[in-house]
């Protein structure tokens, strides 16, 4: 069976080292039956699909700022009986399909929100663009792409979309770039903020997919917030002094501006949104979170720790590093601690330990064996597993290839009882790889490796489904 393809042009190039080589957008939609084993064997027992979403900007930008602009791709890769194939589809928003009409970019972006064809919005009122590129999941019987502050949009399981998701309101809903489910209840909470407005919004969705609450906390200024944390008990937001300012971006400047003198600031509150905390320390931005848990009365949290928000590919700041950050509910002190001293990003955890506790934490990192002296950011070529307890590491170092996330696939009931995924770029071949790795043996020769049949361009977060 041969691979079924719709394309849509994408007619330029970019120096932006965000929007070249493998950050380089890809127009083409397909569908291919049957992938090809190079190396290893895919397990006969492993049944479901790994989805990852990521910025794909079809038309030229004005301006770009990797990690927050571009449209959302879907890239899939099904499972079942020892056989993968696979598909990728645009998540077509109102806003891509705007553009689509336009035939170019209408929408600002994070330097200039104002709109760069006002007139091609038509009865379109919102001037932002909503793209849905930043993560996929699923929750009961929805399939949900999100994106930075916005309503997420639901996909078919081929990937269609089928439009903004109301959680049973009626009208589409905000629930931001990372959602956490809890463990006993199964309800999903998600976040959002207001670029204009000094207050975060949190949602708490019910297993069958409805909302059941929401509730606002005020902040010190309109703040991004990217992912929280979520235990059995408590919500805990950590604010960093990243703050959105019209002004600046009227005088040409950054929408979003850094202001250390703010500090970061702590929220630890009930599920509820009662009784909030705050614990005031110096300023650093949290983008992504490994988990968090309840510990008698502590909270532990490990998180990758950036010295200031970076965005884009100017500037040269302290590479983000792996953090464990312990909250005495009883004072109201924090602890700080190093859990890995070099370049990490985008942890993650095998799921089934959310809110609870766990000891492994699976990351990209960067080595020297990768052979380029200049890298953009978000490029990587190692694969890490550390050991919270022993603070022990493993590592599957690609060389030249660059990995993404490492996403968990659970094969049985044991943390580690599982294998690790990502795709994998070679830069010399043009080719793309999807990788499974033994999650307790991430350092050893891969359970298998499958040929995609193009380049998948790097992207952000992925998730898998099951059956």
């Amino acid at each position: 069976m041969t691979a079924q393809t719709r394309s849509l042009s994408i007619d330029w190039t970019s120096d932006n080292p965000h929007l070249s080589g493998n950050f380089a957008p890809i127009g083409a939609e397909i569908d291919a039956p049957e992938l090809t084993v190079i190396s290893g064997r895919i397990p006969e027992d492993l049944s479901g699909v790994y989805m990852r979403n990521g910025p794909n900007p079809r038309f030229r930008p004005a301006s770009y700022i990797y990690p927050l602009e571009g449209d959302g791709m879907v890239h899939a890769v099904f499972f079942d009986a020892g056989r993968a194939r696979y598909r990728n589809r645009f998540v077509r928003t109102r806003s891509f399909m705007v553009e689509d009409q336009a035939g170019h970019a209408v929408y600002g972006g994070i330097m200039d929100p104002t709109p760069l064809d006002p007139a091609a919005l038509g009865s379109v009122s919102d001037p932002f663009k909503q793209s849905a590129f930043i993560g996929v999941i699923q929750h009961g019987e929805r399939l949900l792409a999100l994106g930075e502050a916005e309503p997420a949009w639901e996909l078919s399981m081929a990937l269609e979309t089928l439009g903004p998701w109301t959680a049973g309101t009626g009208q589409p809903l905000d629930i931001g770039a990372h959602t956490r489910v809890h463990p006993v209840t199964g309800d999903l909470f998600g976040l959002t903020y207001d670029a204009l407005h000094p207050a975060v919004h949190i949602h708490r969705i019910g297993p069958r997919g409805r909302l059941l609450q929401s509730f606002e906390i005020a902040l010190a200024a309109p703040s991004m917030i990217h992912d929280f944390i979520l235990t059995e008990l408590h919500i805990v937001l950590l604010i960093g002094p990243a703050v959105f300012d019209m002004e600046a971006a009227r005088r040409g400047e950054s929408f979003i501006q850094w202001r250390p003198e703010i500090g970061t600031r702590i929220a630890v509150m009930d599920l509820d949104g009662g009784a909030t905390r705050w614990i005031e320390a110096e300023a650093f931005f949290v983008f992504h979170f490994a988990n968090g848990f309840e510990r008698g009365s502590e909270i532990v949290i490990d998180y990758v720790r950036h010295e200031r928000l970076s965005l884009g590919h100017g500037g040269a700041h302290l590479p983000p590093t792996l953090h464990r950050l312990t909250i005495d509910l009883l004072s109201m002190r924090m602890t700080d601690t190093v859990l890995f001293g070099s370049a990490v990003e985008f942890p993650r955890i095998d799921d089934r330990r959310i809110a609870r506790s766990n000891r492994f934490i699976y990351l990209p990192t960067l080595t020297p064996s990768l052979g380029q002296t200049t890298v953009a950011s978000a490029t990587f070529n190692c694969l890490l597993c550390v050991d919270t307890e022993t603070g022990k590491t493993r590592q599957h170092d690609f060389g030249h290839q660059i990995a993404g996330e490492a996403v968990f696939i659970p094969r049985g009931a044991h943390e580690q009882d599982g294998c690790v995924a990502s795709f994998l770029y070679d830069p010399v071949n043009g080719t793309s790889d999807f990788v499974l790795l033994d999650a307790a043996r991430i350092d050893a020769e891969p359970v298998a490796v499958i040929r995609m049949p193009q380049r998948v361009p790097q992207g952000l977060h992925g998730a898998w489904i099951s059956p």
